[in-house]
């Protein structure tokens, strides 16, 4: 069964590709939509991330030196672990099949 995509999920390419991915193929209730559009939102969050540690060079930067000379891990990664445990428990959910093919 087709779901309808929410408005703010349509308005957002990266988003509206997202559900695009996650609904092909695939029977969802109109019930799951709040979850779909959740699911979606954490992807995001993830993309979001990933593209703030990729500034400046080739590799992601994991650490910055805080004003007392202390190195510490960009907060992003913590944000991503966060953002993984929830799309892998929405994932769970709605039913999707997250395993490595």
């Amino acid at each position: 069964m087709s779901v309808t995509k929410p408005d703010a999920i349509a308005a957002d390419p990266f988003k509206s590709s997202k559900w695009n991915e996650l609904t092909e193929g695939r029977s969802f209730s109109q019930s799951d939509v709040p979850t779909l559009a959740l699911l979606c939102q954490w992807h995001a969050v993830v993309q979001r991330c990933m593209a703030d540690l990729d500034f400046g060079g080739e590799l992601p930067q994991v650490a910055y030196q805080n004003d007392m000379g202390d190195l510490k891990a960009m907060p992003q990664l913590s944000t991503m672990k966060q953002a993984s445990a929830e799309i892998r428990a929405l994932n769970k959910q709605l039913g999707i099949n997250d395993e490595a093919r």
